[in-house]
C-alpha cells in the first residue's frame, strides 16, 4: 500500500510522514518512548535504536502532541530529498 493509499484509509485528515528523535537519555528505554508515541497517534513504521531514530506518519491534528512524549528530543515532517 503506497502512501497515497494510506491517507485514504486513515481518515479525510491529511497524514505526515515524521521522523521522531529520542534524546539520549531515554536511548536504552527507547521501546517505552515508542509506546508513548504510538498511544500519542503515531503508526510506527520502523525504529533505529543505536541511534534513537523512530520514523513512521501520524495524522496532522495529533502532530503536536508527539513533541509532549517523555524521551522525545525532535519532530520533524520527512521531506523527499532529490539529488540534483
Amino acid at each position: 500500500m503506497d502512501l497515497a493509499q494510506r491517507r485514504r484509509n486513515m481518515s479525510d485528515e491529511q497524514v505526515e510522514r515524521i521522523i521522531v528523535t529520542v534524546d539520549d537519555q531515554n536511548l536504552a528505554v527507547i521501546q517505552s518512548v515508542v509506546t508513548g508515541l504510538e498511544s500519542a497517534g503515531m503508526k510506527v513504521d520502523e525504529v533505529l535504536p543505536v541511534i534513537g531514530i523512530v520514523t513512521g506518519e501520524v495524522s496532522q491534528s495529533k502532530l503536536k502532541g508527539l513533541r509532549s512524549v517523555p524521551g522525545v528530543a525532535s519532530v520533524e515532517i520527512d521531506r523527499e530529498m532529490q539529488a540534483i
